[in-house]
């Protein structure tokens, strides 16, 4: 498969991702800190759609149709597609802030982090910076529900699945 169908497929399932998130907060509103946290979330999705876009514009200037490293995503991608729809209904009927969390915790623990990461380290934007490359983007976006768990579910499984992408990072 060749990098700019890979490339559209990504960029689509961050903008469902943010869409879950921006659904998360329309559910949490009377919560002004869960409100605000959802939010949060959803722009750092809308923000990962903006940095692939950025490689697909590099990349459509110059493709080759080389392979690429994504070769192989085909059905992570089609899972993942099912995922954030699926997310986006489920977003639709959270009531409580454990019933987003658990559906945050789906997709921050799928594959959709790592091919995001793939994808961009692989790109010309993860060129070296005094030395060394740039930092992902995603610590801090998984420090923040990490510790929005932590301080507001008494759920042991969101409670292990945290923990889980806690060590991860």
């Amino acid at each position: 498969m060749r990098l700019l169908p890979i490339l559209d497929r990504c960029i689509a399932i961050e903008r469902k991702a943010g869409e879950v998130y921006d659904r998360l907060a329309a559910q949490q509103r009377p919560d002004e800190d869960l409100h605000g946290f959802w939010s949060r979330m959803a722009a750092d999705e809308r923000k990962h759609a903006r940095n692939l876009e950025t490689y697909r514009a590099i990349v459509a200037a110059e493709d080759r149709g080389h392979p690429t490293l994504a070769d192989g995503f085909e059905d992570a991608l089609a899972a993942l597609e099912r995922l954030t729809d699926e997310g986006i209904e489920r977003a639709a009927h959270a009531r409580s802030a454990d019933d987003a969390f658990g559906i945050a915790l789906d997709l921050e623990l799928s594959e959709l982090d790592t091919i995001y990461t793939t994808l961009l380290r692989s790109s010309p934007l993860n060129l070296p910076r005094n030395g060394s490359y740039a930092p992902s983007d995603l610590a801090p976006h998984h420090a923040a529900l990490v510790g929005a768990i932590r301080a507001r579910s008494k759920n042991e499984d969101h409670l292990t699945r945290a923990a889980l992408i806690a060590a991860r990072d």
